[in-house]
């Protein structure tokens, strides 16, 4: 305890210092403390005493307050500073600290070791390692829940103790009054982006950004790294804990890396590019799900059966995790080290808001008993979990009781809410805002207009949003009802490296042969391309440990739609598309490091396409699906390698 307090009055002294110097540099540079990677103790020091996670109430914090999309929080110029140095000043903690950014991130993953005094499975096989996440199971939405609010709770304890460092002032008072109201953001990567920028916000792309920081009676602007960039190991885990190369060389999480190299940069441009190309079948996918999916066991995981709808929130999750992590892979495409890279907290706070809205629309459809394929830091591969299922590691009470997906079923419990949820009227239902946000009317909701001042722009820093597939056309399907399709794809989920996707063309497409190298961003940019689906490996210490199949979904019916428009389709009624699919709908299966696989040798790969007639949505209604669910649409891929056969 004495070297804690030295370490923390040594912390404590460096941030004096840097504030005293800001009226000469106006720059502030992230303390980082180095240390050799040799000198990392093997088994982090952890603390005895059980630590309930109550979220920002466990800070006395008593009202509710919503979680804000990340480009809407940095308009609120106080609030937005507050979250960025108590992030920052989170991430600067000690690694061995019980509550440092880096061990509760691990608590996903690696280092694979017990957190709170929550204890492994006995004497799991070696190899056989995993961290506490739940990933293809019905508790992947609820486990993610007390996790995403003890982080929550810490970047607020953090900003606090900033704030408290803070000489009197006016400065000091706003960003006080800033405080109570901060909660995690969350990144919509689904949403109409707003009007001049695309899908994948800058905030997250700059490697440094600007903070306001007290500067004698006054503030004054200070760039710092960005927080919200990158995360600094230090020190760097040895092999013991970060097991092989490249996680072992590289300092930071990186995005896209250039390379596997020690030198190796993110390359979040190629992320912005492949966002957006891909974000038309990821806002198909997202309506499909919040609007037709009505049971809580096939949205909450990848691990539907082949027909039907096979859409999930984990199966958009994973797409948008192999998407930032792609080539390399990053750290995000690997659950092993996902946690450690910022971006990870903005992704699972969407996928906890889409629960919470999902839910409200659907208040009679929970955690049902159901066996899981993979395993964890504290269960059995295949083991049965149910609502009262304890969600370890994370204690509910001092009494060491944990949460459970029926203890955290109402979100609010942790003093947290989302936008979509405040301020409902009969003029202003739920529906009616899904249906903007999603439906195939839908428009940037973002809360500012082209020509605003404070608006973010690219200025060919970012890529900038031109989705082929016209938003504002409508449908040309004419009638009393539509037709919707979409392909459904399973596989054998990656168990140690790697992670793959899966890419669906409408149309000629350039030769391609297995084994060879291919450009994503080409692909995507062709006129025939679709949409893709990712999948992001389990990250487990052996490839022997079992995972189970994944399913994915690419959408179809906007590229239907628009040959519809130009005279290719001459109908979207069931016998024509699916001749159609069959004689041009073609797929390519490809490994994280860009490597181009035949589906014949890919384990458990299986492609199928589903439609359904429904009536079409109004502003204040959801499509209705005729027959009550969706078919099996024969021959549309019959006859070639991958597809369903014998059909």
């Amino acid at each position: 305890m004495a070297v804690i307090s030295v370490l923390r009055t040594l912390q404590l002294l460096f941030i004096i210092g840097v504030f005293c110097s800001l009226t000469q540099s106006k720059i502030v540079r992230a303390h980082r403390r180095r240390h050799a990677v040799t000198n990392i103790n093997p088994h982090i020091r952890r603390q005895d005493d059980i630590y309930p996670v109550l979220g920002i109430s466990g800070q006395g914090v008593n009202t509710t307050a919503p979680r804000l999309e990340i480009r809407e929080l940095q308009r609120n110029p106080d609030l937005f500073n507050v979250y960025l140095l108590g992030l920052q000043r989170w991430q600067n903690t000690s690694q061995d600290d019980k509550f440092s950014y880096f061990q509760v991130a691990g608590i996903h993953g690696r280092p694979f070791i017990p957190w709170d005094g929550v204890p492994g499975r006995p004497q799991p096989p070696e190899g056989y390692k995993e961290g506490y996440c739940h990933h293809s199971s019905n508790l992947f939405p609820t486990w993610h829940r007390p996790f995403l609010a003890l982080v929550e709770e810490w970047i607020y304890k953090s900003a606090r103790a900033v704030i408290a460092e803070f000489p009197e002032g006016e400065f000091k008072a706003r960003m006080t009054a800033a405080l109570p109201s901060l909660r995690l953001p969350f990144w919509d990567a689904a949403a109409v982006p707003p009007i001049g920028t695309g899908s994948y916000p800058w905030t997250v792309q700059r490697k440094t950004i600007e903070v306001e920081l007290p500067d004698g009676t006054g503030s004054v602007k200070a760039t710092i790294p960005n927080p919200l960039f990158s995360y600094a190991f230090h020190p760097l885990p040895g092999k013991e804990l970060f097991g092989k190369l490249p996680w072992t060389h590289w300092s930071t999480t990186l995005r896209y890396p250039t390379s596997k190299w020690a030198d190796a940069q993110s390359q979040d441009s190629k992320i912005a590019s492949q966002l957006d190309l891909n974000l038309g079948n990821l806002r198909q996918r997202t309506y499909q799900m919040m609007a037709m999916q009505k049971d809580y066991q096939s949205i909450s995981n990848n691990m539907a059966s082949l027909g039907g709808v096979l859409d999930s929130l984990e199966s958009v999750h994973d797409t948008i995790h192999n998407t930032v992590g792609s080539s390399g892979p990053g750290h995000m495409t690997n659950a092993a080290y996902s946690a450690f890279d910022p971006v990870f907290w903005l992704l699972h706070a969407n996928i906890d808001r889409m629960t919470a809205i999902w839910q409200a629309l659907n208040p009679d459809s929970w955690v049902t008993n159901q066996s899981n394929p993979t395993a964890t830091f504290t269960s059995e591969a295949g083991a049965y979990a149910d609502e009262d299922t304890p969600l370890h590691p994370f204690h509910r009470s001092k009494a060491g009781d944990f949460w459970t997906s029926a203890s955290v079923r109402d979100h609010t419990v942790f003093k947290y809410t989302y936008p979509e949820l405040v301020g409902l009227s009969a003029d202003d239902t739920l529906v009616m805002r899904v249906n903007r946000l999603y439906g195939s009317d839908a428009t940037s909701q973002f809360s500012w207009k082209l020509g605003d001042p404070v608006l973010p722009t690219s200025s060919g820093k970012g890529y900038v949003y031109n989705d082929r597939r016209s938003i504002s056309v409508s449908s040309p399907q004419n009638g009393t009802y539509q037709y919707q399709y979409h392909a459904n794809i399973r596989i054998k989920k990656p168990s140690s490296e790697g992670g793959s996707r899966v890419f669906v063309f409408l149309g000629p497409t350039d030769a391609a042969t297995a084994g060879s190298m291919y450009d994503a961003t080409l692909w995507m940019r062709n006129a025939s391309f679709v949409g893709f689906t990712g999948f992001q490996t389990m990250g487990y210490a052996s490839d022997a440990l079992p995972t189970g199949d994944a399913n994915g979904v690419v959408a179809l019916t906007d590229a239907l739609e628009d040959r519809l428009r130009s005279g290719e389709l001459s109908s979207l009624d069931e016998d024509t598309v699916a001749q159609y699919l069959n004689e041009n709908m073609s797929w390519r299966i490809t490994t994280a490091d860009h490597q181009i696989i035949a589906p014949e040798d890919t384990p458990g790969f299986q492609i199928d396409v589903s439609y359904a007639k429904m009536k079409a949505a109004t502003a204040d209604s959801f499509p209705e699906i005729l027959g009550g669910s969706f078919q099996h649409l024969r021959h549309a891929t019959s006859g070639r390698a991958g597809g369903v056969q014998n059909d």
